[in-house]
């Protein structure tokens, strides 16, 4: 595992996977919102909705549906960052066009490096305290990040068949 220099472990989460397909690809389903549908949620979860404007203050938002048709959605956030190919982040904190959102929860910053034969994608969750770590510690990040991030790479390699 390849933490952060600056991961703060009383405050931040982490996670790392190989992924089969190429990174490029792996990019494409991450940035494409009808791709991002298909993963962003852990199943038996859904995603219903997907906006995302992919520029520093563009929007970025989700909306989940679970098996009892409770949908959840937690507002506009807005990217931060995003280096093509490399890197996506972005955070709750704001809303599009930089403006504050009192209800944030996190900042994430998401990287894409190739790995040999295929992609390392990781995942650094930033979080104001430790509180709020631990919450989106117990509401299970490792199992649906992680499961997330499985299911990104199975999309991933539909679209490399593709290709």
């Amino acid at each position: 595992m390849h933490l952060p220099a600056n991961f703060d472990a009383d405050r931040d989460l982490f996670i790392e996977r190989h992924l089969k397909a190429p990174r490029s690809v792996v990019w494409t389903a991450w940035t494409t919102p009808d791709h991002l549908k298909k993963w962003w949620a852990p199943k038996p979860y859904i995603t219903t909705e997907c906006e995302m404007d992919l520029r520093p203050g563009g929007i970025f938002r989700t909306v989940m549906k679970g098996p009892d048709g409770t949908e959840m959605d937690g507002g506009a956030g807005c990217f931060l960052d995003v280096e093509d190919q490399s890197r996506v982040v972005f955070t709750d904190a704001l809303g599009p066009g930089w403006r504050p959102n009192p209800e944030h929860f996190m900042t994430a910053i998401i990287s894409f490096t190739d790995d040999g034969t295929g992609t390392r994608y990781s995942a650094h969750v930033l979080h104001d305290d430790i509180a709020a770590r631990k919450r989106h510690e117990e509401m299970g990040f490792e199992g649906g990040w992680g499961t997330m991030i499985t299911q990104l790479d199975a999309v991933a390699q539909s679209l490399a068949e593709t290709v």
